[in-house]
């Protein structure tokens, strides 16, 4: 099931060293990086790759490496949600669009939603923040039971927007880069999906400057 997108780096050893991970919690997800470094799975058009979390199926996006593209490389990653995702965690996937899966220092796989877990600005403190919730959704032991729990299912054409209670939930602009790049394969999804996710773009501003760019390149 898993396909590396990128030859592992010749450098691997040194590059996981700097990365002040512990060892021994963490042995699974160091093997993984030295024999996939990479996995996409968000470039299937007729396929979802997802876990399980409280009932919730989630769909997979990206397994974290080194790459020069931000949204694949854990650097950068890390880097953007520095201080937005619990001390000590690091940031492994990314999934559901804008959230993440998380290593805990014993090694632990926690699931990261943007809509609670993230860090808010208190609009009514000057430069101050609301209070952040940080417990994170338990996910699986160790990285390997969370490949474990991955599951490849055929995309089925069925979805409902009118039943879709975060129709009227933006997405986070963190996604929308993404959104750009692939964006023939955003514009494979069926027609129900393809228009409430057009219409969740046009609730932010970052969303409606992607609609801009779909229609400068023919795609609206």
């Amino acid at each position: 099931m898993l396909k590396s997108k990128y030859n592992v780096p010749k450098n691997i050893d040194k590059r996981i060293s700097k990365l002040q991970l512990k060892i021994d919690s963490n042995n699974s997800y160091i093997d993984f990086l030295k024999k996939y470094n990479v996995v996409v799975f968000d470039t299937e058009v007729n396929f979802d790759y997802c876990i399980d979390c409280d009932g919730e199926s989630l769909p997979l996006e990206v397994i974290l490496g080194f790459s020069k593209e931000s949204r694949e490389d854990l650097l950068a990653t890390n880097d953007t949600y520095l201080n937005r995702i619990p001390e000590n965690y690091f940031a492994v996937a990314t999934l559901n669009y804008g959230d993440l899966l998380c290593l805990s220092p014993n090694g632990e796989v926690y699931y990261w939603d943007h809509e609670v877990n993230d860090l808010y600005f208190d609009m009514s403190v000057k430069n101050g923040y609301l209070e952040q919730n940080t417990n994170l959704k338990f996910v699986a032991n160790s990285f390997d039971t969370f490949l474990s729990m991955i599951i490849k299912s055929e995309v089925e054409d069925d979805y409902d927007p009118d039943k879709d209670e975060y129709n009227n939930i933006p997405f986070p602009d963190e996604a929308l880069p993404s959104m750009l790049k692939y964006s023939k394969v955003f514009f494979t999804a069926s027609e129900n999906r393809l228009k409430i996710y057009l219409k969740k773009l046009e609730l932010s501003e970052k969303g409606r400057e992607v609609l801009a760019k779909f229609k400068e390149e023919g795609l609206l």
